[in-house]
């Protein structure tokens, strides 16, 4: 009897170091008081790699549905990874072989569902004549732990080896959009959490960020400011979010989506294309921050700084940035590279790779305005801007960012009670940027130097050169110059773009990184150099 018992005790071990070494841990998410957004468990040992095409035989359908078992897979470990490539992709192994995590690719990606059918409990059926049913789908998945299902894939899915159950049937419940999210907004938004809203257009965002949303049961709408009932729900959703919170993915429209967002002290994290964050989330949050290199000695030059413009943007960080940081012209002159102070949450990863990687001519920069794309002008609650930038200031010091572009719209300027509550919150900044072109230098609270483009967003190199020679007029030699260009990435601009235009410059102009013209700045109007 005693052997028998001792034998029972050394299966029940055997068992257990088993499930130790062989099958991951499941952990949780979590995301403490005070942080942006929310950390994910450590990634497997080895991903799951699955290719997305949107032109695929039934693509629609199968991407909302791998998107959801992507979502309710990774929530407890992140184990699947996917590519839906697209024309600035930076392709589908790139980030695993830089952030050296291991894959493989099954067969069939149909096969992960049977692989991972124990943590699937059954389907949410969409309506294809109301497609937003999508989004509430989408918010249901986690608390179900359901996946999303087209009425077209529903024989396949309740049919062996799946066998899955109709959990949640939306056909025929709503005659339109304003229906599905007043549903949302009346019976599901007051049980999640309200540090965050999703925007998400379910004809468009089919899968990429839809796994986020998933595994963390957040809030998706596709709303627009500027339709009449739609507007007025919005704000509804808006004015009863935690303070700090966040809205991610996108907007119907720019500027008047974060404008909106604005008014009630809510930043965005544009990320609507992101393929991967809740295994980007899930990577090492240590980030290798390489020092400032000595400032150039301050001379009457013409200092040129280069900008690469929408690095707010966590998808531009992940896919586009990522392949023009493959460029071999990339560290050959001083520029500045915009990137989002979320990566910190988001993709702490990434940024770390960007950081380690950088040449000492590559300068991280925060992108507009700070942790998230904001318009500081419209804040109405001055409080709630204090904290936005104080958080800023936090988020960038732990990414080594010393340097902001700030916008308010497209083409305006900084409000001088704005940039002097930047110059009290954020007190290690070096400089912030303005886009009221050639609208030049002010001093803010006598410690902030805030410049204005000399170019806004500039698409070629062609126009970088005008805006130069516009801002260099009049020059005579007696004191320096500071000139800033901005350009935007979607056009073809790159790291050559800024090579070539500043190979066309004589001997006048020194070419210099964002945070150096700042720090020449300072010297030159006698501010501490380095605060």
């Amino acid at each position: 009897m005693i052997k028998w018992i001792r034998l029972v005790k050394i299966k029940a071990v055997c068992c257990l170091l088993f499930q130790v070494l062989v099958v991951p841990s499941m952990a949780q998410i979590k995301w403490p008081a005070g942080q942006l957004l929310p950390s994910f468990p450590a990634t497997a040992p080895v991903l799951d790699l699955i290719k997305l095409r949107q032109n695929s035989p039934d693509a629609a359908a199968e991407m909302y549905l791998f998107a959801s078992l992507k979502g309710l897979v990774n929530r407890t470990k992140p184990r699947i990874f996917s590519y839906e490539g697209n024309a600035s992709g930076e392709g589908p192994y790139t980030w695993l072989q830089s952030l050296d995590l291991k894959w493989s690719e099954p067969a069939d990606k149909w096969d992960l569902i049977t692989k991972y059918r124990k943590e699937v409990s059954g389907l949410i059926v969409y309506d294809t004549a109301q497609i937003h049913t999508v989004n509430l789908a989408t918010v249901l998945a986690k608390s179900k732990g359901a996946l999303i299902a087209s009425p077209l894939l529903l024989s396949k899915l309740t049919a062996p080896p799946y066998n899955l159950p109709v959990l949640v049937d939306l056909r025929g419940k709503f005659v339109s959009k304003l229906e599905v999210y007043q549903l949302l907004y009346d019976t599901y938004w007051p049980q999640v959490d309200h540090r965050l809203l999703i925007g998400l257009n379910p004809n468009a965002h089919k899968a990429a960020l839809r796994e986020y949303a998933v595994a963390l049961g957040a809030a998706v709408v596709w709303l627009d400011p500027k339709v009449s009932g739609e507007s007025e729900l919005l704000d509804k959703f808006l004015s009863s979010m935690s303070p700090g919170a966040s809205f991610m993915g996108w907007w119907p429209e720019e500027a008047p989506g974060i404008t909106r967002a604005s008014k009630y002290g809510i930043a965005t994290i544009a990320s609507d294309w992101c393929f991967n964050l809740t295994v980007f989330s899930g990577t090492s949050r240590i980030i290798h921050i390489k020092p400032i290199p000595p400032k150039p000695v301050l001379r009457n030059k013409i200092y040129v700084a280069f900008i690469l413009s929408d690095g707010d943007n966590l998808q531009f960080t992940e896919h586009l940035m990522r392949k023009l940081w493959n460029n071999p012209d990339r560290g050959k002159v001083p520029m500045g590279w915009t990137v989002s102070p979320a990566m910190l949450d988001a993709m702490p990863g990434v940024l770390n790779y960007y950081s380690q990687t950088s040449t000492t001519n590559d300068n991280l920069i925060s992108g507009p305005s700070g942790y998230g794309y904001t318009y500081p002008n419209t804040w109405s609650d001055e409080n709630l801007l204090k904290k936005f930038i104080s958080k800023t200031e936090d988020y960038n010091n732990r990414a080594g960012l010393r340097v902001i572009t700030i916008w308010n719209t497209v083409t305006g300027g900084i409000d001088p009670n704005v940039g002097k509550i930047y110059a009290g919150q954020a007190k290690s900044l070096l400089g912030v940027t303005a886009q009221n072109t050639g609208g030049g230098l002010t001093i803010y609270n006598n410690s902030l130097p805030g410049m204005a483009l000399a170019c806004n967003y500039c698409t070629n190199e062609q126009a970088m050169k005008d805006h130069i020679t516009r801002a260099a007029a009049g020059w005579g030699s007696t004191s320096p110059r500071f000139v800033i260009i901005q350009a935007q990435p979607w056009q073809g601009v790159s790291p050559t773009s800024f090579k070539n235009v500043a190979n066309s410059l004589n001997e006048d102009y020194v070419v210099v990184r964002p945070d150096h013209l700042f720090q020449l700045i300072r010297e030159e109007k006698g501010l501490v150099i380095n605060p």
